[in-house]
């Protein structure tokens, strides 16, 4: 696990991804400190994806947003309704968790397996990143 608030934290990224940033970053925190250095984690070429929310306003670099060429993204979140109906559908037992949880990952392959088996994978309806 990194510890964003640690020194050498872009050392500790970059190790993780073999000396670059990661080519994506999905934010689920609801954080603004979080959400607005985001663009700042990312390589040449990458991704934000933001599933968390807040009631304000994200702020970043824009040079550095152009120059990256990033990819900004966010997720619509369900409403009230969306979850009471899933929550009645699994209690009827309609569905379940593992119908949906198709593919698991550890956190420590992330880096070599993400393209192949994320992005390029037609199959995954939901995957788990496990720690």
């Amino acid at each position: 696990m990194l510890d964003p608030s640690a020194e050498d934290f872009d050392a500790q990224l970059r190790a993780q991804f073999g000396g670059s940033l990661a080519q994506k970053v999905i934010d689920a925190t609801g954080n603004q400190h979080a959400m607005n250095n985001t663009v700042n984690l990312i390589r040449h070429g990458g991704t934000v994806v933001f599933v968390g929310l807040f009631k304000g306003e994200v702020q970043f670099s824009d040079p550095e947003f152009h120059k990256k060429e990033t990819t900004m993204m966010g997720s619509r979140n369900a409403t009230p309704e969306d979850f009471a109906k899933v929550g009645r559908l699994m209690a009827e037992g309609k569905i379940t968790a593992d119908m949906m949880l198709t593919h698991r990952y550890p956190f420590a392959t992330l880096a070599e397996t993400y393209e192949r088996d994320v992005i390029n994978n037609r199959e995954l309806i939901k995957g788990v990143i496990t720690f």
